[in-house]
């Protein structure tokens, strides 16, 4: 592989995934409210409800954490197709996937590769997990600020999102790790053949 390959983004899978997730956010934030206001319209008739009050103050808690973390991805989706620019660019130094993060993800640094999502063997999966060496991952920049905070050591392609076939994403993807000078090691060169053969 010579030269950079770009894949453009599927507009019309994250335009969906952008509605399906103003939806949920929209049933969380209902969620969240409801079961606070109940929390405290319960506790206001202490002690006979304090059960009743706990139990709605929890679920409430539940609903806040879950709303924020749709919040952040709706926010990353969203920044990520007003940037505009491509999906995914591959080069022989590594790959950069713009709806996870604008750094150059190198060869060397990917640790394991697996299917995400999809049934059954790897050919039916909906995307690639990479697992990353975690001094990289720690000065790697996330697109989504609460990956910033947690500096996720793994970096997930789905291939929904990008514009062309999985076939062709899956090949472009795996077959670098195969070239000698990325120095693969033994166990990521078997799963790169299990998953390309």
């Amino acid at each position: 592989m010579s030269q950079d390959r770009s894949f453009a983004v599927n507009r019309l899978w994250a335009t969906v995934a952008l509605a399906a997730l103003l939806i949920a956010i929209l049933i969380f934030a209902f969620m969240f409210l409801a079961c606070g206001a109940a929390s405290l319209g319960l506790a206001m008739e202490f002690p006979r409800h304090v059960g009743e009050s706990a139990m709605f103050f929890v679920v409430a808690v539940i609903c806040g954490a879950a709303l924020l973390c749709l919040c952040a991805a709706f926010g990353s989706l969203f920044k990520t197709l007003r940037a505009g620019g491509p999906a995914l660019t591959i080069s022989p130094e590594g790959f950069r996937y713009s709806f996870a993060s604008d750094d150059l993800i190198p060869w060397k640094e990917i640790r394991d590769i697996s299917p995400d999502g999809g049934l059954g063997r790897g050919k039916s999966a909906t995307g690639l997990r990479f697992q990353l060496d975690s001094g990289f991952a720690d000065t790697l920049h996330w697109r989504s600020k609460i990956a910033n905070s947690f500096k996720s050591q793994v970096i997930a392609v789905r291939f929904a999102f990008i514009k062309a076939p999985k076939a062709e994403l899956r090949e472009a993807l795996i077959r670098p790790l195969q070239s000698k000078s990325v120095q693969a090691s033994s166990a990521l060169l078997a799963k790169a053949n299990w998953l390309l053969g």
